[in-house]
């Protein structure tokens, strides 16, 4: 019996009512610890923010170990002390987490460099290159699903081997974020399926998860230098005497594989069985389903990559900007210049700087005062380029259509419906035969699903019941939570984990605003087409 599997079978079965699974869920802009009881109930949350470091053009990095487990081992003793329990009532700690991150680290596990995130485009020309061979392209894209873009880890491992080889030559495994999170807590390497589907060495086609043994060989990477495959149920370990003593917690408490955000978010939407559809609205946005077969459609750059549920695929169109563009909006314009310019917002400025509104709120409000339609302003989401269905590094967001008659009511309410014409776009792919075919209704989890009106908006423009799940803010927590009582064995399967995951409310599309909502969808449509050179002018 392996190591692995002694610290699962001394522990199961000795789990009590009262047990709860530690789940963080690390993103771009900090991380969250959430105790998470078999119910999918949160007993208590911690949040440590850290930032993103651009220390040249087209870098994007972050410290594995001064911004995230540092971020971990404050929020897991925070998490514990507020929820009044004891540290051997957390049978088990797990991730989820931003994928795409790029660690080389020593034999002992130290991080040679900064992680590279998925934000991080230095290696634009590594990835480009790899996919000018058409013939290997062919070859990878049948093996993994996916090709890939100018920000994935592929390209980032050459760009090291070409622009670092001192880095390179030092390297004993290449981590993504989880990964590194899951070796600080046992000491092993190890990935799982979903993360490892990303980094495009990995031969996904037909329920196969292995690294490609043809795809390093033309990347001239050593297999040795890529962690452990396992599913994301899998126990990986125990916390080792270090990591209980950094987080607080039990040297007896087990460590669960866990999986990417996308993936742990699919599982915490309630979207489990066949073809269920979720919608993720937050900075960014996915639309995804669980699949059993892989689909993959490349002319809409709609893919498919291995599940955090061991025998399905994850289908996942994605967007780069959607709660991100009215972000921009609040930071850039709104609450700076209400009072200055126009008094608008008055006292609500005040209030939303000193915390005691939330900022977002207040958009809520002022975009109520503009009919659907935003009197026919409209909004390009595309701020950071943008993927599915155009795969487009250079386009740009911005108004078109923008009239003296225009009030911020309406351009606060046109960055909302910009964003979800750009889902109504992704979901045409979607919904074509030889992928889901009809979608009858979206669970939608993620930041954006905090606002009502933004909820009716994208009922309408999608044309089909939204259902806002419980949680919403914390899908990736209880997904990742979800995860883990599966592999611990007190949920027998991802079905009945599904029916843990509530419904809030139901948002219903009306005909009427359906009607002219489809009308200026197929403009913006048309404004991309028309105007897609310019960009590639403008940003190339």
């Amino acid at each position: 019996m392996s190591c692995r599997e002694e610290c699962y079978q001394s522990v199961i079965g000795v789990l009590t009512l009262s047990s709860y699974v530690l789940a963080h869920d690390l993103g771009t802009g900090g991380n969250k610890a959430s105790l998470v009881d078999v119910n999918g109930n949160i007993l208590a949350s911690a949040v440590r923010d850290y930032p993103v470091l651009y220390p040249s053009e087209g870098f994007a990095e972050q410290d594995p170990n001064a911004h995230w487990w540092k971020a971990i081992c404050e929020t897991s003793r925070e998490a514990v002390k507020k929820s009044n329990i004891e540290a051997t009532e957390v049978s088990a700690v797990t991730f989820s987490t931003q994928m795409m991150g790029t660690i080389p680290v020593d034999r002992n596990g130290k991080p040679l460099m900064n992680c590279m995130t998925w934000m991080d485009s230095r290696a634009a020309k590594q990835n480009k290159r790899i996919a000018s061979n058409p013939i290997r392209m062919m070859r990878m894209l049948w093996q993994t699903g996916g090709l890939p873009s100018g920000k994935d880890i592929i390209g980032k491992i050459l760009w090291i081997k070409e622009e670092r080889p001192q880095i390179y030559e030092k390297t004993y495994k290449f981590l993504d974020c989880k990964d590194y999170l899951v070796y600080r807590s046992t000491g092993e390497f190890v990935t799982s399926w979903d993360c490892a589907n990303l980094t495009w060495f990995m031969n996904s086609r037909g329920g196969n998860n292995e690294w490609s043994d043809t795809i390093l060989g033309w990347m001239g990477v050593d297999k040795d230098m890529l962690p452990e495959l396992a599913p994301s149920t899998a126990v990986v370990g125990a916390l080792t005497d270090e990591a209980a003593s950094d987080l607080g917690l039990k040297i007896s408490t087990l460590v669960v594989n866990g999986c990417g955000d996308m993936t742990a978010a699919a599982v915490g939407s309630g979207a489990t069985r066949e073809k269920e559809v979720h919608l993720y609205a937050g900075s960014s946005a996915w639309l995804g389903a669980h699949v059993k077969k892989r689909k993959l459609d490349i002319f809409t750059y709609t893919g498919s990559i291995r599940s955090a549920i061991p025998d399905k695929y994850l289908m996942i169109a994605e967007q780069e900007s959607a709660g991100a563009c009215l972000k921009h909006v609040r930071e850039h314009w709104q609450c700076d210049l209400c009072e200055r310019v126009k008094g608008a917002a008055k006292e609500e400025c005040a209030k939303c700087r000193s915390g005691e509104r939330n900022p977002f709120k207040t958009l809520d409000e002022i975009a109520k005062h503009s009919p659907p339609g935003s009197n026919k302003l409209l909004f390009a989401p595309w701020m950071f380029g943008e993927r599915t269905p155009l795969d487009d590094h250079n386009v740009r967001g911005g108004y078109f259509n923008l009239a003296l008659s225009h009030d911020k009511a309406d351009m606060v309410r046109a960055v909302m419906e910009g964003a979800a014409y750009h889902t109504r776009w992704m979901m045409e792919g979607v919904e074509k035969h030889r992928m889901l075919g009809k979608v009858d209704k979206v669970n939608m989890v993620g930041g954006c699903a905090n606002s009502d009106i933004w909820c009716q908006i994208y009922a309408d423009i999608l044309d089909k019941p939204v259902h806002r799940m419980e949680n919403y803010f914390e899908a990736g927590s209880v997904g990742a939570a979800m995860v883990a009582w599966v592999g611990l064995g007190e949920i027998p399967d991802f079905v009945n984990a599904a029916k843990r995951v509530n419904i809030d409310r139901e948002f219903r599309p009306d005909g009427d605003n359906t009607e002219m909502y489809h009308k200026l969808y197929e403009i913006l449509k048309k404004y991309y087409k028309k105007n897609k050179g310019l960009w590639k002018a403008l940003n190339e």
